[in-house]
């Protein structure tokens, strides 16, 4: 498993194996940041659910500011922390090392995240869980992104910690559904220039 882009492209990262963490494919990560287009450059991002960090540490290649990885399995966060070293990154990742949604607490208190990467195990209710902690414990800016990566059988809500359905892609058993609030309605005609500039403006008046 390799970065897919950004300033540190095809930098090798260790994976771990076994049922306990479930990687995202490069595929799906090559195509999650396409769509993110410039959003990435200078966001706060956490990395729900982290495993071995390779869609935080994409954020960071992509040029987010900072990642925050929740994670609490020893193998996937020895992995983590070799990755993050291997990427010559220390400086702009924090790890909470910490189950979900408990792991909520042990993040700044003052913090408003720009985007939220919510990749729980597909055979959990964690999904849920954490959403609802979300609701409480609110570390996603007004103006923030929510991605939630699930089976593609879900049902997919039309909106989400009160966020609508931007968009939604299916990659093969994997989907991809993104959640934000805008200025005005994002555009349907293909193009997704002006969605990802509402976002952007949104974020420059916060």
């Amino acid at each position: 498993m390799r970065i897919g882009g950004g300033n540190a492209n095809r930098r090798p990262l260790q994976t771990v194996t076994g049922r306990a963490v479930r990687p995202t494919s490069g595929l799906v990560r090559q195509a999650l940041f396409n769509m993110l287009h410039g959003l990435v450059q200078n966001a706060i991002f956490v990395d729900l659910f982290a495993g071995t960090g390779s869609v935080g540490l994409e954020a960071l290649s992509h040029g987010a500011s900072q990642v925050y990885f929740v994670e609490h399995d020893r193998r996937a966060l020895r992995a983590l922390q070799a990755n993050i070293s291997r990427c010559a990154m220390l400086g702009r990742a924090t790890i909470v090392a910490a189950p979900l949604p408990q792991a909520l607490q042990q993040l700044p208190a003052l913090l408003q995240a720009d985007m939220l990467f919510l990749d729980p195990p597909y055979a959990s209710d964690l999904t849920e869980v954490t959403l609802t902690a979300l609701v409480e414990r609110r570390i996603l800016a007004a103006h923030g992104v929510l991605i939630w990566q699930h089976m593609a059988r879900r049902a997919v809500p039309p909106m989400v910690l009160e966020l609508p359905l931007w968009k939604s892609r299916r990659y093969g058993n994997t989907q991809l559904s993104l959640y934000a609030a805008f200025p005005t309605p994002p555009v349907t005609d293909g193009s997704e220039e002006r969605s990802t500039s509402h976002i952007l403006e949104a974020r420059q008046r916060g």
